[in-house]
């Protein structure tokens, strides 16, 4: 807020000094371009640096918003990650004892009925020949 009044009171400053010259010398139209080209100048040179001085400011503040919103995100979602894993971990470890407790028997068990049932279908074709 204090940067608004002090623009524009530089402003209000530079417009009355333009005033004042253009009433107390009555300068010329050159003369009056002249002066309107170097406070431009001067404005712009101004306006620059407030331009300048802004955008670095909002980089600064974009920069220090993204780390703190990295920390603010890291500090939940990581326990929450590693517990993911652990129940990851688990449940792999009880996919891997379901199958070696009960469906490699199972497959096994299948296995063996199936070539029984082949042998003795084959057996048995050749006893009808």
């Amino acid at each position: 807020m204090k940067f608004v009044w002090s623009f524009v009171v530089f402003v209000s400053v530079v417009g009355l000094a333009i005033v004042g010259a253009v009433v107390v010398f009555e300068p010329g139209l050159v003369e009056t371009r002249d002066r309107v080209i170097v406070v431009y100048g001067t404005m712009g040179i101004f306006l620059l640096m407030v331009l300048i001085f802004v955008l670095v400011s909002i980089a600064i503040a974009i920069r220090s918003l993204t780390g703190t919103l990295l920390r603010l995100i890291d500090d939940p979602v990581r326990p929450t990650l590693e517990e993911v894993r652990d129940t990851a971990r688990n449940v792999r470890g009880a996919t891997e004892f379901v199958a070696d407790a009960a469906v490699h028997p199972v497959i096994r068990l299948v296995s063996l009925a199936r070539g029984v049932r082949r042998g003795v279908s084959v057996i048995t074709r050749l006893r009808r020949q």
